[in-house]
């Protein structure tokens, strides 16, 4: 008879949840128990405080827009990481935190739920866990979503009624002008070039010579640019601050989500308002340049035709390259030096020479992609499995800012209270400040030999693109180039670098008789 031995069950170990926060708070709050860092501490907290749960991250996002998550980063790289499976549940203190725009908040809800990631709403108590907590959710979403509309509705009235009684003030002022104690006040350096710019076109001079005028007297700038442009002196000549008039409203921000910024062109009401500012420009000399440039407009618009290069050709100095036809011959070149050959050396390019280039690459990956691709897959494979240890690492990151966010929160109160000098608060904030800034750069670069997987998807990608290619590639060919190609530079005078996908980037060199001179 046979023997039978009863194996009894061994249990089950209770599954440690990976449990994350999200936290936003705007940047002007002054109420500290609902502050970003007060909340940061909390979570640190709560989370390390159960032991059925281990902290997984805290994501937040300062002082940004509830009601559109393109804005914010944090809560972007909180649904990346749930994707990829690092977390399990998510706390957050209510739904107008999460979102502020029901669509968002049930769209990511049910995200997460199909991910089988649960999210704790705590001010409502809504946990998604629960099928009957959904239209909760969408409720509460809702009031959050009207709650931002009115804010922002509030925000555009009290902008507008400044406009029409003419005491708006704006952010930012243009060339010539500085902002002084709610004024603008002439900047005579700047004044100067704006008005050698209306005077250079009232006599005769055309956009493109005044700007390469400009370039060659190495004329001050501002906003970061490093070089006048056509597109500048048109802004210059039509700009009514210059004669000491405003008109407000030229943008407007659409009244429903997802809130957008649209060029008014009559949907709204503008407001002209004269003699708002010292004029730079007189007011005869600002309207003969708008007559000029009435009788001067082309009627004739020829269509603008894009090639399979356009913008894709970056030149050293960081413009795109441009077509441009010499004898019959199409060539590319940077913009900047078909604007002042001074400004910029590099070569123009055949376009022959690019697509014999692109023809003779395609075809050495093709018979040798699986010595140059493959090993590259499993190096990036191999970097992902050690990510485990990367995410220790992260994770005592998250735990040191948390300490360092709870110091400066301990310190504003013994500050408020009067108990700790300002100079001293200061003093020790800023030290803490810079410990946190040194702290997110390290988690930065961590994340960022992490986050190796739109790599690893590109390079999968051009693998398949090229075990798939049967024959010898014989003329260029502009799907193919699409789909495989990401940028082109140009390194030296006789060769040229593509970026594919994953980008990795393979050099073809220009042979000797194609090489085009410098003109």
């Amino acid at each position: 008879m046979a023997t039978i031995t009863t194996i009894n069950p061994t249990g089950t170990q209770a599954k440690i949840l990976r449990v994350a926060a999200y936290c936003r708070v705007s940047s002007s709050s002054e109420d500290q128990l609902h502050s970003f860092a007060s909340q940061v501490q909390y979570y640190t907290t709560i989370i390390g405080e159960n032991p059925k749960w281990e902290l997984a991250d805290i994501y937040a996002d300062e002082g940004l827009t509830g009601t559109k998550t393109d804005k914010r980063e944090d809560f972007l790289r909180m649904i990346d990481d749930c994707k990829k499976g690092r977390i399990d549940r998510v706390l957050t203190k209510s739904t107008s935190r999460f979102a502020r725009n029901t669509v968002d908040s049930l769209i990511y809800a049910r995200m997460l739920r199909d991910m089988g990631i649960s999210i704790l709403f705590e001010k409502e108590n809504i946990d998604t866990a629960y099928m009957s907590s959904e239209l909760l959710l969408a409720v509460s979403g809702a009031q959050a979503q009207e709650e931002s509309i009115s804010i922002s509705n509030n925000m555009r009235r009290s902008c507008e009624y400044r406009m029409r009684s003419g005491t708006f003030l704006s952010s930012s002022t243009p060339y010539g002008y500085r902002l002084e104690n709610g004024e603008f006040v002439i900047v005579p350096e700047e004044a100067e070039i704006v008005k050698l710019i209306f005077k250079s076109y009232l006599s005769g001079m055309g956009k493109k010579n005044i700007a390469d005028m400009l370039n060659k007297m190495d004329a001050p700038k501002r906003f970061g640019y490093t070089i006048w442009r056509i597109s500048t002196v048109n802004y210059f000549l039509n700009n009514e601050r210059y004669i000491g008039d405003a008109i407000f409203q030229k943008k407007y921000t659409t009244d429903t989500l997802p809130f957008k910024s649209k060029t008014n062109y009559g949907e709204k009401p503008k407001y002209y308002v004269e003699d708002l500012n010292t004029p730079i420009i007189s007011k005869s000399e600002f309207n003969a340049v708008q007559q000029l440039q009435e009788s001067s407009k082309v009627c004739n618009r020829k269509d603008v035709t894009v090639y399979p290069l356009s913008e894709k050709i970056i030149c050293s100095c960081g413009h795109v390259y441009k077509p441009v036809t010499v004898n019959g011959k199409k060539y590319w070149e940077c913009r900047i030096r078909n604007l002042d050959i001074s400004l910029c050396q590099t070569r123009r390019i055949p376009e022959s020479d690019i697509y014999e280039a692109f023809i003779t690459l395609i075809n050495k990956l093709r018979n040798n992609h699986r010595d140059i691709l493959l090993p590259a897959i499993g190096q990036i494979e191999q970097l992902q499995m050690k990510a485990g240890g990367l995410d220790r690492q992260i994770k005592q990151i998250d735990k040191e800012i948390a300490e360092q966010n709870a110091q400066s929160l301990v310190l504003a109160r013994l500050n408020s209270k009067g108990i700790l000098r300002s100079a001293e608060y200061a003093e020790q904030n800023n030290t803490i400040n810079g410990k946190v800034n040194a702290l997110r750069r390290e988690r930065r670069k961590l994340l960022q030999e992490q986050d190796s997987d739109e790599t690893l998807s590109g390079l999968r990608e051009l693998n398949e693109i090229f075990a798939g290619l049967s024959t010898a590639l014989t003329e260029f060919d502009e799907n193919l180039f699409d789909k495989t190609i990401q940028k082109i530079t140009v390194p030296t005078e006789t060769s040229i670098r593509f970026t594919l996908l994953g980008g990795i980037s393979f050099t073809e060199e220009i042979p000797e008789q194609r090489r085009c001179r410098r003109k």
